[in-house]
């Protein structure tokens, strides 16, 4: 496991809730420098903390692996494509229709 790329994930998350690091970390019941260490990959935290954290703001302990958001603008370019091809014709031109409707 990835320990930055967990630590983006549990910013991703405690930003989300609109918290701060030191309030992540009284709510979680841990020291604000292990939030701080966590989210920068320094530190990996241990599953039973990872999984106390999680009761504490009711998610479901996976939602910290769900990395499939995070993908590099070539990565995305790929999904995309992927994705796109396996369309049948009349979805292609809905999605065409979406992604113009984007860049408005």
């Amino acid at each position: 496991m990835n320990k930055k790329l967990l630590g983006k994930r549990f910013r991703e998350i405690r930003k989300k809730l609109g918290y701060t690091q030191e309030k992540f970390a009284e709510i979680a019941g841990i020291e604000p420098q292990s939030i701080s260490k966590i989210e920068s990959g320094k530190n990996f935290p241990l599953l039973s903390n990872l999984e106390k954290i999680a009761n504490r703001i009711n998610i479901d302990l996976s939602e910290f692996f769900i990395y499939e958001h995070m993908h590099e603008e070539n990565d995305l370019k790929v999904l995309l494509n992927k994705v796109f091809d396996e369309l049948s014709h009349e979805d292609k031109q809905k999605a065409v229709k979406l992604i113009l409707a984007l860049r408005l």
